[in-house]
């Protein structure tokens, strides 16, 4: 089969490559050689609203909604680009609008021409305009409907045990730790506090810190009992 193919002199077109291919590629702004502009225009908004920053996607886009079919969406095509750049790109932002404004109604005109005339953002800036992607529509400041207050209490224990237990229920472990290991080494210890350090101590699996308690309890002139010398014994298999 390839050999008749090849004795026939006959040469296949090459497939025509998908919209999104052929587009990514296309480095001229003007793309009013393609046959189906609105769905090129629309190609290249779904593009702006995921890439605001990409400024050839904006140009070609503003450039493109000078189609008569297109002329509609214009203003908010151009409106992207302002948004886009804020209070940067003057310059671009400029050239555009002196590109396109012919083809502007007197009212959005007016519009961009005062926007380039002002040094800082307005919520007019965001009113919706047929085209664009990335006005939000509120045109005035935001406002507060709700607010949420919200009052901190300090909870209050009887005793030491009853906060190490809080902190343990909501896996504060290292906290907990620490509140223990101060009474011990405060002296105002009983038998409790001590079994619940040594076994945050197995739990952790924390042989250094086990052995540090220790040494520290020595240092103070505290006796050790038989609880922390078998748990130290024990640590050996951590």
């Amino acid at each position: 089969m390839l050999g008749k193919l090849l004795r026939s002199g006959k040469v296949q077109p090459p497939p025509e490559l998908p919209l999104v291919f052929s587009l990514a590629s296309e480095r001229q702004l003007r793309l009013h050689q393609h046959p189906e502009t609105l769905r090129v225009w629309r190609f290249l908004s779904h593009h702006v609203r995921r890439y605001p920053q990409d400024l050839r996607a904006h140009t070609q886009r503003v450039l493109l909604a000078q189609h008569e079919s297109l002329r509609s969406r214009l203003a908010g095509s151009l409106q992207d680009v302002f948004l886009a750049l804020g209070q940067s790109g003057h310059l671009l932002r400029e050239h555009l609008f002196h590109l396109v404004k012919d083809d502007l109604s007197r009212q959005d005109e007016l519009f961009f021409q005062q926007w380039l005339e002002t040094a800082s953002e307005s919520e007019a800036h965001q009113q919706w305009r047929e085209g664009s992607v990335l006005s939000t529509g509120q045109e005035a400041a935001a406002v507060k409907l709700l607010t949420l207050e919200r009052s901190q209490e300090t909870a209050q224990y009887s005793n030491v045990m009853e906060e190490v237990f809080a902190c343990l229920e909501y896996g504060q472990i290292d906290t907990a730790r620490e509140l223990l290991e101060a009474e011990v080494l405060a002296g105002n210890t009983d038998e409790s506090i001590e079994q619940e350090l040594v076994n945050i101590y197995q739990y952790t699996r924390s042989k250094d810190g086990l052995s540090n308690m220790i040494k520290q309890m020595q240092e103070a002139g505290r006796e050790i009992s038989a609880l922390w010398l078998e748990k130290q014994q024990e640590s050996e298999q951590w």
